[in-house]
């Protein structure tokens, strides 16, 4: 779908809404106060379309169509039902399918009893493989690739055998142990573990040493992440290699100092005293 160069206006489950240039219905639905379920949707990384949880209805006239919320770009005068019976009945045959494939993973427990599935047609036909928590959404990918900078894990396999991974199953070289694919993982399907000055993502098959807290001596980070975010944030490798705990007590106490200060009388804002 072409996007438009102009503000419009269409309609969200009756109510008239206007639509930047590059904006989706998912967006725009949630500038208004409507919510779209998605579990494969994060806005900061690009949408994907990949989980349908958050279809909605379009209608041009006495046509519609279902369509992929995150990914749909609006035009003008379209007409637009999120959550109507079709919309739901679509959305209880998605929640069964990851039902199925994910039957221990609470958000679509949570999901299933909001949309009242109690349980799955496809659990002895579909060959899905059962017990897995990973639904293939994504996030973890795009946010490596397109966050982070790297390109350390990707999908492998195809059909059923489809899988997030790293290249040939092995240690990559591209991780820096940042720990932001186990972030935004929607149903924990990743995890990490530091043990030993060393941080482990099992489901990964890497590991990553780490760099002790130049104050408190405890091992936090990777030298690759440390080196990311000097080069992205802009500040100085002291505070590059200053864990967030004692950052954190730092910034708290200099703060203290300084209020302790101004009620002494011993500093004025705007003097030379205060520093």
């Amino acid at each position: 779908m072409t996007q438009k160069t102009e503000t419009f206006s269409f309609t969200i489950d009756g109510k008239q809404v206007y639509a930047e240039p590059g904006e989706t219905v998912m967006k725009i639905a949630g500038k208004n106060g409507i919510n779209i379920p998605g579990l494969c949707h994060h806005e900061s990384v690009s949408p994907y379309g990949a989980c349908r949880l958050c279809i909605v209805e379009v209608f041009w006239g006495k046509k519609s169509k279902l369509v992929a919320s995150c990914i749909y770009f609006p035009s003008p005068n379209d007409i637009v039902e999120t959550n109507n019976k079709r919309v739901r009945s679509r959305r209880r045959m998605i929640i069964e399918l990851l039902l199925t494939r994910c039957p221990d993973v609470e958000i679509i427990q949570k999901l299933a009893r909001e949309y009242d599935v109690e349980k799955t047609r496809f659990a002895e036909t579909s060959g899905l493989k059962n017990e897995q928590r990973c639904i293939l959404c994504g996030l973890c990918v795009r946010t490596c690739d397109e966050i982070i900078g790297r390109h350390a894990i990707s999908y492998a396999n195809r059909g059923t055998d489809r899988m997030v991974t790293t290249p040939f199953d092995d240690q990559s070289d591209e991780c820096i142990g940042c720990g932001a694919c186990v972030f935004v993982c929607p149903t924990k399907a990743l995890h990490y573990e530091d043990i030993d000055g060393k941080r482990f993502f099992e489901e990964l098959h890497t590991q990553v040493p780490l760099v002790k807290c130049r104050l408190c001596g405890n091992a936090f980070a990777s030298q690759k992440q440390i080196d990311v975010m000097m080069e992205r944030l802009e500040i100085s490798r002291e505070m590059a290699e200053t864990c967030p705990r004692c950052r954190s007590s730092s910034f708290g106490e200099t703060m203290a100092q300084v209020l302790g200060k101004y009620k002494a009388g011993e500093a004025v804002i705007g003097s030379d005293k205060f520093s």
